[in-house]
């Protein structure tokens, strides 16, 4: 299983970014072949972009068809939120913010060791693998 950031899915939904090509090429190669994990705050982030960034229409449209890939998603609850404080106190100093430290926390919570980003932070984590498609 891999959890992918939201940066990720907005350059694969969105054609004018210039990691899309790179971006879309290793998603295609992926989808129905490896478990994604994910997490509720995550696909509203991404929602949030594709939305302002494409227009209410074309953004919910793309948000959709997100919305029916197979994740396997983990709901921002109350113990998520106790972990996730956890891995902010734990990783701040490496320049993981909040949304990021839910990240790690779901990750941590289900297991995951890879982690498909382009946030160039998350490679100072120590129990994760990082994997960019758009280096």
């Amino acid at each position: 299983m891999i959890f992918i950031d939201s940066n990720i899915w907005c350059y694969y939904f969105d054609s004018s970014s210039k990691e899309h090509a790179s971006i879309s090429s290793y998603i295609d190669g992926i989808l129905g072949r490896k478990e994604i994990a994910m997490n509720t705050l995550v696909l509203m982030e991404v929602s949030h972009y594709l939305i302002k960034n494409l227009g209410s229409i074309k953004g919910k449209e793309k948000v959709e068809a997100m919305l029916g890939f197979p994740f396997a998603v983990r709901n921002f609850d109350y113990d998520l939120l106790l972990e996730s404080v956890e891995m902010l106190s734990s990783y701040t100093h490496t320049g993981i913010g909040g949304r990021d430290a839910t990240i790690l926390a779901t990750m941590k919570m289900l297991n995951i060791r890879q982690l498909v980003t382009h946030d160039k932070s998350f490679r100072k984590i120590d129990f994760i693998e990082v994997i960019d498609p758009a280096d």
